[in-house]
């Protein structure tokens, strides 16, 4: 698997259908991470766990995490959801949520709760495209640029790198230690999720944004719309693991993560943890505050520094061979 060049990330940035970007991004992003483990060596990269996050952003983005939360609340068999589901899906398929789109320009004159869901996966898809071409970017172009050990190109290649992501890069370059490598991953987890704020902050506020002075189903359904974006933006789901985002995370460090060395890694790491001697829940309550979203992502990657689990395919190669033909694949995305 080769990693994608930084023409290959423009054209991918510049993919019209939000649905189709974000899954071309995440494909990017699983090709990205496994060409930057050749550099760095065993352990997950930024790129393996943004592999994920875009995966899940998909979700957000296609309307289908609707899907996951209803299936929930109503405490119904699989089975028996199926003929709704499918309905929901294919519906989500021919644009429900697409301003764009026929069907989505009509569901939009009708301001319905669906407005919301519609708000958030735009501010979603929005925050996937400009993280993926401002960091996405630099990793293949630090992956075409900058051979191994050659210190000259890499000294070229950070003079057009944002400030925040220098140090990051260089680690990627010279280290192989697994502090060195996650004190990489968390700053450069920090300068996106600073670079996210003003998207995560829309796609909490859509329902507010889309709330209509009116009662009976209508303000229900409304209400209900907030409890559900805020539960779709809360959920992270791993191969074999569906994480809440919004509860602690007991998975053990890893024992070279376990007690931090490195006086940089101690440092940024102090910014987010509590006091030593007191609870660390990392359960994220307020997922707008930059705070404690790092909190938790902190705690995430430590704990799945090591999982190898994480380096899996995003796709199957069938959905891969439909995405790269500019279709949306059938099944489980």
């Amino acid at each position: 698997m080769t990693a994608p060049t930084q023409e290959e990330v423009r054209r991918i940035g510049a993919i019209a259908s939000p649905a189709l970007r974000n899954l071309e991004i995440t494909y990017a992003y699983s090709r990205l991470a496994a060409a930057t483990a050749e550099r760095t060596g065993p352990g997950a990269n930024w790129c393996t766990f943004a592999t994920w996050a875009s995966r899940q952003a998909g979700r957000t983005i296609r309307g289908e995490d609707l899907e996951d939360q209803l299936r929930a609340r109503l405490l119904a068999p699989r089975e028996l959801l199926r003929p709704l589901t499918s309905l929901w899906r294919w519906l989500l398929r021919r644009g429900l949520l697409d301003p764009s789109s026929r069907l989505g320009r009509i569901v939009g004159r009708l301001h319905t709760p669906f407005d919301a869901f519609e708000l958030a996966g735009d501010a979603v898809a929005r925050g996937n495209k400009k993280v993926f071409e401002e960091i996405g970017f630099e990793f293949a172009r630090f992956l075409e640029r900058v051979p191994p050990g050659d210190d000259a190109a890499l000294d070229a290649f950070l003079r057009d790198v944002a400030e925040e992501l220098r140090a990051s890069f260089t680690r990627y370059h010279h280290d192989r230690d697994p502090q060195s490598l996650l004190l990489a991953n968390l700053e450069i987890g920090l300068h996106e999720q600073t670079r996210l704020q003003p998207e995560i902050g829309e796609a909490l506020d859509a329902p507010y944004k889309t709330a209509l002075p009116i009662i009976g189903p209508q303000k229900l359904a409304s209400r209900l719309a907030r409890e559900l974006i805020t539960a779709n933006l809360m959920v992270l789901t791993l191969p074999g693991r569906v994480l809440a985002l919004g509860a602690n995370l007991p998975d053990p460090f890893p024992d070279d993560l376990r007690t931090p060395a490195d006086p940089a890694l101690v440092a940024l790491l102090a910014r987010f943890e509590p006091p030593p001697g007191t609870v660390d829940d990392c359960g994220a309550h307020d997922w707008s505050e930059l705070a404690q979203r790092m909190h938790y992502i902190a705690h995430l990657f430590r704990a799945f520094h090591g999982t190898h689990t994480l380096s899996d395919a995003p796709f199957t190669s069938a959905q891969v061979e439909l995405i790269l033909a500019g279709s949306l694949p059938d099944g489980e995305l």
